[in-house]
């Protein structure tokens, strides 16, 4: 009996020292920069991992706070000490949410799995107030604001984000133009993107912007700001109902003075501004924007409704009223005005049984204006008469809906009448994708190719003079240099590891991206946006030679702006890094469409990123 309870005794020690051990690997704290939050004002949890393990371990899995709070994006930073020979990690994963609802609540657990165990932080109770200043005005023309560092208190009015929209009511496929501003009385000396807005629920069309947005000063709530526009769009609403534009997020590197308290008078002269500006990181966003879509009228809608918004005009034309039999003229009908053209269908057309009818070309000049979109699209349509007389195209019927009006309307072409004379009496079936003037040469039996004389050449030349020779007689000698700078490169893949990441981030890139479409589908949506996400991070990752597990958004940031990337490069990688955290972190709402365009955008994100590297 007393064996045995030693040997009780020893298994227990033994657990303990195995979970204490455990637990000295790796530990998990959260906490938030603050626990009382105004509403619409931006809040940071923070994730730290500290132990040996912290560099090893998966993303942290954060519970679902959609309810009072929306995901603006993430950052990281870590320290690593070696005491005594042993080596101890502190990682710190910062996750930066706007409050969008008033009241108490409560934030879950994170969970962080490490070793087949999952290690769980305490959970966080938040209280997000209404100040009162959201009701004084538009939702759109609030800042959201996040202090940091030496930035005075006052910083909400002193650097903010406003966006602007046409108009808050609208019918569906009726233009609202949004516009993000950057108001600032500091010195902004960059700025990034952090959570670009989402537009579910609209068709959306993007300004061109310049790479640096020209500033101009406007006096806003009684002060004078500098005002940078940094994003315009028109948007689109597809449906009828409530849509919400969520906030965009931007990260500025403001400068900022130095503390100047006990110093000396030398350093206050060597670390001045002035010849070492000093920057801090400040996270600012927009507030989201309520659009009100109003459905369609009923009373008036024609049966065969376009579903065109906007104010149109129609014309049709054809290049000859006079021709013969089995010869081709065109017929033109061009729909111009001020709408969602590239939604724009193709119009019936009815055409006579005496034609042979080829499917339009179509074309556009589609312009973004201070109003939407404005331009003109034509479908060109190549016909053949068979038979000779008068031949008729009736009206082509177009309707729309004029929200200045908000009535129907519809309009047509004036009918056109061609004279066929008899031609030929030969019926050619004609292959579709022909052009008009290749439809005319249809038909005929002979057609030149080509006029000249044939190149002769002097036979009994010397095999030598023949080029295959010499391909022949010097293909040893360039097989023997290939293999040489095979065996350097299979040579450098063994000693170099960052020659070895570079050459295998492309492979591993696409090997992700594979794995990421295999789970393109709504009920596996959050491993598609994980596994794009892996294939990102591991991208740059092996092009940086960086861990992965240690990167930091700010410091790759630097080197990618160091090896003189483009920021418009840079900030559609991260853009898209973003938004694989926000969908993982979200409710699983993204439909098969979505994921397929964000695939497509990350696909590109790593083109555009690799070519810019290599370059």
């Amino acid at each position: 009996m007393m064996l045995n309870f030693k040997k009780q005794i020893l298994i227990l020690g033994g657990l303990f020292l195995a979970v204490s051990g455990f637990a000295a690997d790796l530990e998990v704290k959260a906490y938030v920069d603050r626990t009382t939050v105004g509403l619409y004002e931006r809040f940071t949890l923070n994730v730290e991992l500290s132990g040996k393990d912290a560099q090893g371990v998966d993303n942290p899995q954060l519970p679902d706070v959609n309810a009072f709070a929306s995901f603006l994006g993430s950052g990281s930073s870590q320290n690593i000490q070696i005491i005594n020979g042993k080596m101890s990690v502190t990682k710190v994963i910062n996750y930066h949410f706007q409050a969008n609802q008033a009241g108490k609540f409560q934030i879950g657990p994170v969970t962080v799995e490490s070793k087949g165990q999952k290690l769980l932080s305490d959970p966080i109770d938040i209280e997000i107030v209404d100040s009162g200043n959201s009701g004084s005005a538009a939702p759109s023309s609030q800042p959201a604001t996040q202090r940091s560092g030496q930035i005075s208190k006052g910083a909400e009015d002193e650097l903010f984000l406003r966006v602007l929209v046409s108009k808050t009511t609208v019918y569906p496929n009726e233009p609202v133009i949004v516009t993000f501003k950057l108001y600032t009385r500091v010195n902004v000396s960059s700025f990034g993107f952090t959570k670009m807005p989402d537009t579910a629920g609209f068709w959306s069309e993007d300004f061109e912007m310049p790479q640096r947005p020209p500033t101009s000063s406007e006096v806003y709530d009684g002060k004078q700001y500098t005002v940078a526009t940094l994003k315009k769009m028109v948007l689109f609403p597809t449906s009828a109902g409530q849509k919400t534009i969520d906030p965009m997020g931007v990260e500025c590197q403001v400068r900022v003075a130095k503390r100047k308290g006990g110093r000396s008078l030398f350093d206050d002269f060597f670390d001045d501004s002035f010849f070492f500006g000093q920057t801090e990181a400040m996270q600012i966003a927009s507030k989201p924007v309520k659009i009100n879509v109003l459905p369609l009228p009923e009373a008036g809608k024609p049966a065969d409704y376009s579903g065109m918004v906007g104010q149109f005009t129609i014309q049709g034309s054809v290049d000859k009223t006079q021709l013969k039999t089995n010869e081709a003229v065109t017929y033109k009908v061009t729909i111009q005005g001020d709408g969602n053209l590239h939604s724009l269908t193709e119009p019936i057309v009815q055409f006579s049984q005496d034609f042979e009818v080829y499917p339009p070309k179509t074309h556009e000049t589609i312009d973004k204006t201070a109003n939407g979109l404005s331009g003109s699209k034509t479908y060109e349509y190549v016909l053949v008469p068979r038979n000779p007389g008068a031949q008729k195209i009736k009206p082509v019927v177009f309707n729309y809906f004029d929200p200045k009006t908000k009535q129907y309307k519809t309009i047509q072409t004036s009918p056109v009448t061609i004279q066929v004379e008899k031609g030929s009496d030969q019926l050619t079936a004609l292959p579709m994708g022909l052009s008009k003037e290749e439809i005319q040469l249809v038909g005929q039996d002979i057609r030149f190719i080509k006029m000249g004389t044939a190149d002769l050449k002097a036979a009994g030349r010397s095999f030598s003079h023949v080029w295959i020779f010499w391909v022949i007689y010097l293909a040893p000698l360039g097989l023997v240099w290939l293999a040489l700078i095979y065996r350097k490169h299979l040579n450098l893949l063994v000693e170099d590891v960052a020659y070895a990441r570079d050459r295998r981030a492309q492979r591993e890139a696409k090997k992700r991206l594979a794995q990421a479409k295999g789970c393109m589908t709504v009920d596996r949506q959050k491993e598609f946006y994980a596994e794009i996400g892996k294939a990102l991070t591991g991208f740059l990752g092996d092009k940086l030679n960086i861990a992965e597990a240690g990167m930091m958004t700010d410091e790759v940031r630097r080197a990618l702006s160091g090896r003189g990337i483009r920021a418009e490069v840079i900030d559609l990688y991260f853009g898209c890094l973003s938004t694989c955290d926000m969908k993982r972190f979200s409710p699983s709402d993204a439909t098969d469409d979505e994921m397929k365009q964000f695939y497509v955008q990350a696909e590109s994100a790593i083109t555009k990123m690799s070519r810019a590297l290599a370059g």
